[in-house]
């Protein structure tokens, strides 16, 4: 057994838990990029920075995956579309709580399309997790004194964000499970379609046909002013400049295009390959944490006693998704028993998005005892 305080065992997993951290920067960032800015300006210009770091790897990608991968990249541009809109007028702890809906959309989506045994038998934790999830939910958005009444479209996209993940995580794990060498160029894919159906909306946006959607700064291409700040390469251009809104914008969108999304998902995907997919959920689970924390930090926001609840109950969700279905099986008993007695292996997806399977312990005993097996056979 691997040493826990060995540089080994501990560099994936801290790597994974400061990718969690970093990505908790985009909301606030997101909402200061959105004040300054239109949020499609904003947004393609991170996206289109992100993707030009992350090109190279595209030509690595197998040219049978193409069409399913644009498919996925196009449900994940859809996540951060939706982000970026509910920012415009969410607070970034809430956007980033809802966003964790993840959980249920993700086994929504594998149980339509592949028709995944769901039941309560086969993956307690998945039911246990949407029920606290609602919970959080609920808490968050019913907790005000307004009720119903204070639920608006930024929850709605805020909601949207978790349904494009979700579509998007279920069609990358589908191939990733058949060509797992393919991440980098699968991340590659969805950046660039994030670019490309954000540029098409900054266009839209940019010439006015999309009125007051998405904010209040319409029709911004057609000024000269407007155009040469919020445009490529203006936005970034205007960071050396004296105004010091546009500079902090400039810096926002280098560090959420540059670092955060693009190295990011790199440093993200190899962390995952080192670490098991029900470990990585729990350590990324915290994102929504360190969101509300920077957003309590660059942008003074206060989580009241229904948000803490709230936020609690949806994290508690990504953390149940990590749990082993034998446990929750062998405490609420009907584990799932195989032709041999035996208990069947379950598979789940976790709040990471990440499909995987769990087995019993007597069948990791019987594959242990295999490999150890197959490994003392002499080679021909």
């Amino acid at each position: 057994e691997m040493n826990k305080l060995s540089f080994e065992y501990l560099w994936p997993r801290g790597l994974l838990l400061g990718c969690s951290l970093l990505y908790g920067t985009n909301f606030p960032l997101g909402r200061i990029m959105n004040d300054a800015l239109p949020a499609s300006a904003t947004t393609s210009g991170r996206m289109l920075l992100a993707f030009a770091v992350l090109s190279p790897f595209l030509f690595k990608l197998k040219p049978h995956l193409g069409k399913t991968a644009v498919v996925g990249g196009s449900f994940c541009a859809l996540g951060y579309l939706s982000q970026s809109i509910a920012l415009v007028d969410t607070p970034a702890a809430t956007v980033a709580f809802l966003g964790a809906l993840v959980v249920i959309i993700t086994p929504l989506v594998s149980l339509v399309v592949d028709k995944a045994k769901l039941g309560w038998k086969d993956a307690p934790q998945t039911w246990i997790a949407a029920v606290l999830c609602l919970m959080g939910v609920a808490a968050l958005e019913l907790g005000g004194d307004g009720g119903l009444g204070d639920v608006g479209m930024g929850d709605f996209w805020s909601a949207m964000q978790a349904v494009g993940f979700g579509v998007g995580f279920f069609f990358t794990e589908k191939l990733m499970a058949k060509e797992p060498d393919q991440a980098l160029p699968l991340t590659a894919v969805q950046v660039g379609m994030t670019a490309f159906w954000g540029s098409i909306w900054a266009a839209l946006d940019g010439i006015g046909v999309l009125g007051d959607f998405g904010g209040d700064q319409g029709a911004w291409l057609l000024d000269e002013t407007t155009r040469s700040q919020y445009a490529i390469p203006g936005v970034f251009l205007a960071g050396l400049g004296e105004d010091e809104v546009l500079r902090t914008v400039a810096l926002a969108a280098i560090w959420t295009g540059v670092v955060t999304t693009a190295f990011n998902r790199v440093g993200e995907t190899t962390g995952l390959g080192k670490v098991s997919s029900s470990e990585a959920s729990v350590l990324l689970a915290t994102e929504p944490l360190w969101a509300a924390v920077f957003a309590g930090l660059f942008l003074g926001e206060e989580m009241g006693p229904q948000a803490i609840l709230g936020g609690a109950l949806i994290i508690a969700a990504c953390l149940t998704t990590s749990v082993r279905p034998q446990t929750l099986q062998n405490l609420f008993g009907g584990a799932p028993q195989a032709e041999d007695g035996s208990s069947e292996s379950v598979r789940s997806v976790n709040s990471a998005g990440l499909s995987v399977q769990y087995v019993s312990n007597s069948q990791a005993r019987t594959t242990t005892s295999s490999t150890a097996l197959k490994k003392e056979t002499p080679q021909p």
